[in-house]
């Protein structure tokens, strides 16, 4: 027979960013709070790193305590550098982009990322927490929730043990307990989730900004690859190639292999003397929506509510943002006395007005085009890729008069137009759709566009009949 532990106001299953930043706001709040840790401490059970985007400084007073003394592995970073790759395996075209011109506030103006090791960030920011009055709880697996009289009232661990309080906050991760005992969801669909091999790669520090400066993330496009993502740390670097799980082959670790084994690749790890230190795999949820986050006594956030962003599923941020969200609303509850699935609506309205439910309005569009694009390699990338290259790159050699080469470039162009512009109507106008309005799909269609100039180029032939 289980035995009913104290009770708390709000227990918190999941201390990863999501559920320590929830932690935190509802014990600033007041909340009597407890969070639950599967592993011997939070960040243990994930080495793998991340790159905190700018806008956490903008929304999160706290971060600005984030140092190096606190979380030696972080690193600033200011440019993403673009390898793409063509079909023999060799870099036909390489970009460097910076913050541009348009980013209004800092930090964004200053660094792309801020990266940092999981298995120091997560720590750190389950300290706040417990600065806060929170109570942490390790080495725990939480494998239900507790009811009385037909009510959420807690969770119950695998001792059995009952830990009472009339919410609960799943920040489980992508196989939420919490999400499926609280009747939210029962499982993702194969095309809902994604599988992403990564390894991890040791380097002496300061040799990352002696080789690369500040160089903080790194994308290699394929042509026979789906895209993948580097990222650099202070002390190492991490590659990852992730996809749905409904577009795996048997052999997962494959595509990631292929980005390992280029040459381009094998000489940054001799450049950089990076030694492999360990393998990992994630499941990641990769929605075009979370769907519903809540029920009676239960709100979901980060992966568990299917929360990373629609385009790259980048998540850290959407689960610290929807763990303050959830523990707001929490304390509003409580305070009403009013833990019902019908209060608790108010949470989906609320990070739906966010920032993360901004970044959803275009999600079916968000989706659709990187599947259209870098994860459909021999589709789309196979022209993308010799067509991009070609706008670099052909227009800057000596092989023949400048004038002469541009010329040839415009005609080795027109051979991507039968690709590029049903590409351009069926993926990019839906999101430029989806961005500024109906009104834009019209306009940018590849069929009025050559109406347009069909029209441009007639009156230009009769301006010139009548000179």
């Amino acid at each position: 027979m289980p035995h009913p532990t104290p009770s708390y106001d709000l227990i918190i299953v999941g201390a990863g960013p999501g559920g320590s930043v929830a932690a935190l706001t509802a014990a600033k709040a007041g909340l009597r709070t407890l969070f639950f840790e599967r592993g011997a401490r939070p960040g243990e059970k994930n080495a793998s790193g991340c790159g905190l985007g700018p806008r956490m400084w903008r929304a999160f007073d706290f971060m600005e305590q984030l140092t190096p003394a606190v979380c030696p592995s972080m690193r600033e970073g200011n440019a993403i550098r673009h390898h793409l790759v063509d079909e023999t395996g060799q870099v036909a075209a390489r970009m460097m982009t910076r913050p541009t011109r348009s980013v209004g506030y800092e930090p964004a103006a200053r660094f792309i990322t801020m990266n940092a090791y999981r298995s120091d960030f997560d720590p750190w920011l389950a300290s706040l927490a417990t600065a806060a009055g929170a109570e942490l709880r390790c080495s725990t697996l939480i494998t239900g929730l507790h009811h009385e009289k037909g009510r959420v009232a807690g969770v119950v661990d695998e001792q059995g043990s009952v830990h009472r309080a009339p919410m609960v906050i799943g920040a489980d991760g992508v196989l939420s307990t919490v999400a499926r005992a609280a009747g939210i969801r029962e499982r993702w669909k194969r095309d809902e989730v994604v599988l992403v091999p990564q390894l991890d790669f040791a380097v002496e520090p300061g040799r990352i900004d002696d080789v690369l400066g500040d160089e903080s993330l790194a994308c290699w496009w394929g042509v026979d690859f789906p895209a993948a993502y580097q990222v650099f740390f202070r002390d190492g670097f991490h590659i990852g190639l992730g996809n749905w799980l409904d577009a795996w082959d048997q052999d997962a670790m494959a595509p990631l292999r292929r980005v390992v084994e280029l040459p381009d690749f094998q000489r940054l790890i001799r450049t950089l003397h990076a030694e492999p230190r360990e393998l990992q795999v994630h499941l990641l949820p990769w929605l075009t929506d979370p769907g519903k986050t809540y029920s009676q006594g239960v709100m979901l956030v980060g992966d568990a509510g299917g929360f990373p962003c629609p385009l790259e599923a980048e998540g850290v941020y959407q689960a610290m943002e929807t763990g303050r969200v959830a523990a707001e609303v929490a304390a509003e509850a409580l305070g009403a006395g009013d833990p019902s699935e019908a209060f608790l609506a108010e949470y989906e309205r609320r990070w739906r007005a966010s920032s993360v439910g901004v970044e959803f309005e275009a999600g079916p569009e968000l989706a659709r085009i990187w599947r259209a694009l870098p994860f459909s390699p021999e589709q789309n990338m196979s022209w993308f890729i010799p067509m991009v290259s070609e706008l670099l790159g052909g227009i800057f050699d000596w092989s023949e008069p400048h004038a002469v080469r541009m010329q040839q470039v415009a005609q080795h162009l027109r051979g991507y137009a039968p690709q590029a512009l049903p590409f351009f109507e069926d993926e990019v106008v839906p999101l430029l759709g989806a961005v500024y309005g109906d009104e834009i799909r019209e306009l940018t269609s590849w069929r009025s566009m050559m109406r347009m100039a069909g029209i441009a180029l007639r009156l230009r032939r009769a301006a010139r009949g009548r000179s």
